[in-house]
C-alpha cells in the first residue's frame, strides 16, 4: 500500500547497452546506475569482438488523474489509448483505486493494476459486497477514488559524454524521495532538471563550473562539476537557490545543493501532490 501522498507524475530512468559483435550476434544489458552503465560499456570496448555499440536512455514517465466510474470506459470496451508522443516507444493505460485521506491527499488500495473499466466495477462491486464479512478489508467505500493512469516508455539515443554522474544520479533520486519530479531538458551544455512546485513556480537545476560559473560561460566550458539552482514562476520573479562554493567536492557540492533545493521547496508549498475531489466514484 503507498503511504505517501500520489504525485501526478512520476519518472523512473534507466540505460541499456547494446553490443554489436563481428559473428553478427547483438547482446544488450541494462543499467539503473550510471556507473554500472559505463562498467559494461568499458567491458564491451575491451573486447576484439566488439563491432559497434548502442547506448539506450530510457524513461518511464508515470501520469495520474483522478476519474469516476461514470467517465470509465463502457462494459465490454478496451481500454482506450493516448496518442504516442514524439520520442515515445510505447505508452500503456491502466486504472487503479485510491482513499480520500482527511487533508486530501491519496493513498493507494486494492491491486496496482485493473486493465479495464469492467475490471475496475467488478472490483468496486466486490469491496461493497465483502465489507460484513469478517475477511474482508474494511474500507469506507466513499472514500474511494478512481485513478486514471497512463505509462510512457520514452527512449534517446545517447553518447557516453551524456551519461549522468552518480551524483546527478544520486540527486535526482533524493528529489524523488520528497515528491519532487525533476523533468530533464536537455542542451547544448548539458542536462537541466525542471522541478515543479506546488504552487505552480519551479527551479531549474543546471550543470555549472566547479567554480560557480554558469555552464554557458567562456570559462566554464570543459571545466563542469558544479552546479546552479534557479527558482521561477509565472510572474518571471528569480531567485538563485544555490551556486557552486570554490573548494567544495563534487560530493559536498552536490549534498548542498539538495538541501537548498528541498528548503525551497518546502517554502513554496513542496511538490505537486495529486489532491481528492468532492466527487464520489459511484452515485
Amino acid at each position: 500500500m503507498i503511504t505517501l501522498p500520489l504525485t501526478p507524475e512520476q519518472r523512473t530512468v534507466y540505460w541499456t547497452v547494446t553490443v554489436h559483435d563481428t559473428y553478427g550476434s547483438t547482446h544488450q544489458s541494462t543499467g539503473l546506475h550510471a556507473s554500472a552503465v559505463r562498467q559494461q560499456y568499458d567491458f564491451w570496448t575491451a573486447k576484439p569482438s566488439t563491432a559497434r555499440m548502442e547506448l539506450t536512455e530510457h524513461t518511464l514517465v508515470q501520469a495520474r488523474t483522478i476519474t469516476t466510474l461514470e467517465d470509465l470506459p463502457g462494459e465490454g470496451e478496451a481500454t482506450p489509448l493516448p496518442g504516442l508522443p514524439a520520442d515515445a516507444h510505447e505508452v500503456k493505460r491502466f486504472f487503479r483505486f485510491t482513499r480520500a485521506r482527511e487533508d486530501g491527499s491519496l493513498t493507494g488500495f486494492g491491486p496496482a493494476v485493473l486493465r479495464t473499466g469492467d475490471d475496475v466495477r467488478r472490483f468496486y462491486n466486490w469491496t461493497v459486497s465483502t465489507q460484513d464479512r469478517a475477511q474482508a478489508v474494511h474500507v469506507d467505500v466513499s472514500t474511494l477514488r478512481v485513478l486514471d493512469i497512463t505509462l510512457t516508455h520514452l527512449t534517446r539515443e545517447i553518447q557516453l559524454a551524456e551519461l549522468p554522474d552518480d551524483f546527478t544520479v544520486s540527486l535526482m533520486r533524493q528529489l524523488e524521495t520528497e515528491g519532487l519530479c525533476g523533468v530533464p531538458v536537455h542542451g547544448r551544455t548539458g542536462t537541466c532538471l525542471r522541478v515543479r512546485l506546488a504552487d505552480g513556480s519551479e527551479i531549474t537545476i543546471s550543470p555549472a563550473a566547479a567554480d560557480g560559473r554558469e555552464a554557458g560561460s567562456q570559462h566554464a566550458v570543459g571545466a563542469l562539476g558544479g552546479w546552479l539552482a534557479v527558482w521561477g514562476d509565472a510572474n518571471d520573479a528569480v531567485a538563485e537557490v544555490y551556486r557552486s562554493r570554490p573548494g567544495l567536492a563534487r560530493a559536498a557540492n552536490t549534498a548542498a545543493l539538495a538541501d537548498a533545493v528541498l528548503k525551497c521547496a518546502r517554502k513554496h508549498g513542496g511538490g505537486p501532490v495529486l489532491r481528492d475531489k468532492p466527487r464520489q466514484p459511484h452515485a
